[in-house]
């Protein structure tokens, strides 16, 4: 491992150590709408928020590499702001627009800078801005990012989807919200990230290892989740926005409201933010059976106060998410014989309702967090992030001497303590960041079942990165050592034989990458990147029923860390005709952990599948494709596919639970219409059958191959009753066609949901 991390961290640094001509750049600053001039605004060459600040008079002066051809100016309060560099003797005026005012004549960039780091970053990312989220929205995370190309999801029914990134999901990628990492109950299949979708602004999938801020366990990749900063001018607005679905007749609204320079007493001069968020659905429907007991419900909360100066921002983010999941009665049955019937005839006919009954979940999450961010001039920027969390989770038993009791057979109360610290700086041409992370959790079991032990968990972490650039070719480069320490404790009178043991993992992970601009518009980029983590609780101990996975479950105290050695390649267009990327990649991990199943096991609460944890050596290898040609300037072609091949390579044979491959491809007209925008949309997704899986046990059967033909229509800022509205109509699956993904985990039971018909309408709102 030492010498691992020696040439890491020679990789980390030695782009630093190159250097590059420069040329001054003069200028002043002033505000857009008053003309006065503004201090402290930060100006430099990309968008990592560090380099020179303004004096008192708005004037700067900067020093940047001679093929650098435009600077990003920004201040707190203020949009963010391109500007190209002017010829040497030559001052340029900036003029910087207050957050959230609009005014003709002045471009904000901050997309466009999106966009740019997207294409020269080393690694695979796809970002989603806010107007892409609202119109793909889903009623999951999951679901939302389901057409990212690499990215699936494992499912049950409508209510449950996690993502799955390049084949790898649950405690190998790593769910970012806020700047925090998600910690729940992620460990489990059907334990899907408890994030409102409605308040994310910007959702950010990085595919593969090397995410080197993020921690440990990012194997798969990182999906962060961020929310607009709380606004600093003094104007209302806010958001009605509302969903309709008609395959479970399910009923989503959510309304936020904001305003900036609130003058609170104790408090000062602030910005809010608040946002209410709820959900009914009932059962969902196959084309040819009702799902019994799939319907769900949901309230999420959410608030933000932040204050704002010339150099800082601190902001107080506060949420509780809480849902209420019937899991699919047709999956928990009570005997062998039932269990057999029920996977060769398929459920009993039931008719829809939103009652949900045993089995069911119950999840709350909490999370009380802080931010702050300073500009430290030409030293740089200093961001601290501290925040609690507490996930709650109880599971109803429809078997069993608690199947008519209010009481819960299983439950877990998670509670989480993490801080972080980055400092970044901007250095000529490319910005270095150096970060520390720490965390505590406790985990307590409640419920009169059993599945994992209690346990108290540390881990820390150090990081470094490096990005430079030299003219058309950037050099990205990480390293991170982290440790972990694990103690578990044994159940208190359940009868279960887990001793108190202590564990501790340390190792480090990082990566190098680059990418170049080798013609106009045309890229290539190539990385390489190294990630581990310790084995999971459940991983190790689990003795029991996992209820809401309907599937007994044992695990294996003596397995070992997982490490992962990750190769990928892009080539990537960017131009007004031709968009594309086109990715391969290779991940050989080492001590895989997977399930392996077994014969079913027979208990006092029912007949279950069951399954064992063991390791493997594993090889994943794939090719993902993201492309959109315009015809014209209103009509495109667009196809998104994925192609993944997961090998067992100590048995020679391949990996439970891939992906299938899959290929959407479609038309979109993009036009005016009654004042608005308006688009349309038609696609076909295809699936091919997973027959790459192991055959020793029917819980590997392949699925068939199937076709879904869906269809859109949006039309944004159209004028009713006085107010712009936004409106999509959304048909998936339209022809009503029966099929089973193998990635959900009613398969072996029930077809996959049919035909349902979207309806979103999102008005905003605003006033002084």
């Amino acid at each position: 491992m030492q010498r691992i991390l020696s040439a890491l961290l020679c990789v980390a640094i030695a782009p630093g150590a190159l250097a590059a001509q420069t040329a001054r750049v003069s200028g002043v600053v002033v505000d857009a709408r008053t003309a006065s001039s503004l201090a402290d605004v930060w100006i430099g060459p990309d968008t990592a928020r560090s380099g020179v600040l303004t004096d008192g008079q708005g004037r700067f002066d900067i020093d940047v590499a001679v093929d650098v051809d435009s600077l990003y100016a920004r201040r707190i309060g203020y949009g963010l702001s391109r500007f190209a560099v002017q010829p040497a003797g030559q001052t340029i005026r900036i003029e910087l627009v207050p957050a959230g005012v609009a005014l003709s004549g002045i471009e904000v960039r901050a997309d466009e800078a999106d966009a740019q780091a997207r294409l020269r970053s080393a690694q695979s990312i796809e970002m989603l801005d806010a107007a892409r989220i609202d119109r793909v929205r889903d009623q999951t995370l999951g679901g939302t990012v389901e057409d990212v190309p690499g990215v699936a999801v494992i499912q049950y029914g409508p209510s449950i989807a996690k993502p799955v990134v390049r084949g790898l999901h649950s405690q190998r990628v790593v769910v970012s919200s806020s700047g925090v990492r998600q910690e729940g109950q992620q460990w489990g299949g059907e334990h899907a990230p408890e994030i409102d979708v409605f308040a994310a602004d910007r959702i950010e999938i990085i595919r593969g290892p090397g995410a080197v801020e993020h921690g440990s366990d990012a194997m798969g990749g990182v999906v962060v989740v961020e929310q607009a900063p709380v606004p600093t001018d003094p104007v209302w607005r806010g958001e009605i926005a509302t969903q309709m679905f008609s395959n479970n007749r399910q009923g989503a609204i959510s309304a936020a409201a904001e305003r900036g320079a609130l003058d609170v007493p104790l408090l000062g001069e602030v910005g809010a933010r608040l946002r209410v968020t709820a959900r009914r659905a009932g059962d969902a429907a196959s084309p040819e059976f009702n799902l019994a007991n799939t319907g769900f419900s949901e309230l999420s909360l959410s608030g933000a106060v932040g204050w704002t100066g010339a150099t800082t921002r601190t902001e107080v983010l506060l949420s509780r998410y809480g849902t209420r999941l019937g899991l699919f009665s047709g999956a928990h049955v009570g005997n062998f014989d039932d269990l057999q019937r029920a996977i060769e005839r398929g459920p009993r006919e039931t008719e829809f309702g939103y009652s949900i009954e045993n089995p069911r979940q119950e999840v709350t999450h909490d999370k009380v967090q802080v931010r702050h961010e300073r500009m430290l001039g030409d030293r740089g920027r200093l961001d601290l992030s501290y925040a609690f969390q507490l996930n709650r989770r109880r599971e109803f038993d429809n078997h069993g001497p608690l199947a008519n009791r209010d009481v819960p057979a299983f439950g877990l109360d998670l509670y989480t303590h993490t801080i972080d610290g980055a400092w970044s700086a901007d250095r000529g041409s490319g910005t270095t960041r150096l970060g520390v992370s720490g965390m505590r959790q406790g985990n307590i079991s409640v419920g009169k079942g059993f599945l994992i032990p209690q346990y108290r968990l540390y881990t820390g972490g150090v990081w470094a990165s490096d990005r430079r650039e030299f003219g058309d070719l950037t050099v990205e480069s990480g390293v991170r050592v982290d440790t972990r320490w694990q103690r578990i404790f044994p159940p208190p009178d359940r009868g279960i034989d887990v001793e108190q043991t202590t564990d501790t993992w340390t190792d480090v992970g990082g990566g190098v990458g680059l990418a170049w601009e080798f013609a106009s518009d045309w890229f290539v980029a190539a990385s390489w990147g190294r990630a581990w983590r310790a084995p999971n609780v459940n991983e190790r101990f689990s003795q029991g029923v996992h209820h809401g996975t309907a599937q007994y479950e044992l695990g294996d105290a003596t397995l070992q860390q997982e490490t992962t050695s990750s190769l990928d390649a892009s080539l990537r267009r960017d131009g007004e005709r031709l968009s594309m990327e086109v990715a391969v990649f290779r991940n050989a991990i080492d001590n895989f952990i997977y399930l392996q199943p077994r014969e079913p096991v027979l208990t006092i609460r029912g007949a279950f599948p069951a399954f064992e944890y063991r390791q493997t050596e594993a090889r994943l290898v794939g090719v993902e494709l993201d492309l959109e040609a315009r015809a014209t300037e209103t009509l495109a072609f667009f196809a998104q596919g994925s192609l993944l091949r997961g090998d067992n390579r100590a048995l020679d044979e391949p990996l439970y639970d891939m992906p299938a491959d899959r290929l959407r491809v479609g038309v979109r007209w993009d036009g005016e219409a009654g004042g608005g925008a308006l688009s349309a949309e038609a696609s076909t997704l295809l699936v091919r059958e997973q027959d790459r899986v192991p055959s020793e046990t029917i819980y590997g059967l392949p699925t068939d191959g199937y076709q879904l033909l869906d269809v859109g229509f949006g039309w944004s800022g159209v004028r009713i009753g006085g107010h712009d509205v936004d409106l999509s109509l959304d048909v998936s699956n339209l022809l009503d066609r029966s099929y089973r993904d193998y990635l959900s985990r009613y398969r072996l039971f029930v077809d996959d949901p049919g035909r349902d018909v979207v309806l979103r309408v999102e008005v905003p709102l605003a006033g002084r």
